[in-house]
């Protein structure tokens, strides 16, 4: 029996108050641990690439693995995270990608609107049913700590999807990218349910959901959230389960070492997989 197509994923979900995680994928052990999770819990996710991740690994072999995973009834969709290479997305539309982010926020509000506009006609062109991401507001980093400057207006945000006609928005309330004990983030809840009930039929994005406290996640959520991102939780979970594996035996033989980090890794996802999802 065929998988859900993703819009349907998400349009159930949005209807659900649940969301999907997306995960970065560093390397070939945490796709792994992320497959192992959705094996045994049956729940929908995405992995994605950011650029970087994209040189390491390349697009096009994690693009084989999920749709190995796909023949198998796994529902693990693949996107392009923070894509600003437009000839790469292309190719990657191309491909038969789930999904692409196409991340204009550090140009001027018009740039951005004109780049993306265009683009998603092209992908759309290239792969009707591909969902496409978008962000004019430029979501800061937990170094760098929270501007109230960079959040989303949602007049602007009603204006952007209008004319690009994009299916996701990448918005900033207070979420960052990365993760600092230091500085709790804060969601902006009132400025989410503007942003929501402008855009009733977007599908609303939360980057950064590592650093931000469950309670608050699910207050997203229910508040129109339907993609949350992780990444630094599964690097800090994998380079320390890692660490431990190889600091407890001698072995040169990169699968047993790495074994427990993944399933240790697995374990983390399986939790992400059922709070989203309200299991």
């Amino acid at each position: 029996m065929p998988i859900p197509t993703l819009k349907q994923i998400f349009t159930d979900y949005r209807s659900r108050h649940l969301a999907l995680p997306a995960f970065n994928i560093d390397s070939f052990e945490i796709y792994q641990a992320v497959e192992m999770a959705v094996a045994q819990t049956r729940l929908p996710c995405l992995v994605q690439l950011s650029a970087g991740e994209d040189q390491f690994i390349q697009a096009e072999r994690l693009f084989m693995l999920v749709k190995k995973a796909q023949i198998d009834g796994l529902p693990i969709y693949l996107n392009m995270d923070h894509g600003q290479d437009i000839s790469r997305l292309q190719k990657l539309a191309t491909l038969g990608f789930d999904m692409l982010h196409f991340d204009g926020s550090t140009f001027d509000y018009q740039t951005n609107l004109s780049l993306a506009s265009a683009f998603v006609t092209q992908a759309k062109q290239i792969s009707p049913s591909i969902l496409i991401e978008v962000e004019f507001n430029h979501i800061k980093s937990s170094q760098s700590g929270v501007d109230p400057s960079s959040f989303t207006d949602p007049h602007l945000a009603s204006q952007f999807i209008k004319t690009c006609q994009a299916d996701l928005l990448a918005i900033s309330v207070g979420n960052l990218h990365g993760v600092d004990i230091n500085l709790p983030e804060k969601i902006d809840l009132n400025l989410l349910s503007q942003i929501q009930k402008n855009l009733p039929q977007t599908f609303l994005v939360m980057h950064g959901g590592s650093g931000i406290d469950p309670v608050q996640l699910t207050q997203a959520i229910n508040y129109g959230i339907v993609k949350i991102n992780i990444n630094t939780d599964l690097r800090l979970n994998f380079r320390q389960s890692l660490e431990s594996s190889l600091a407890s035996s001698d072995t040169i033989k990169a699968y047993q070492y790495l074994e427990p980090a993944v399933t240790d890794l697995s374990s983390l996802v399986v939790k992400k997989l059922k709070a989203f999802a309200n299991v």
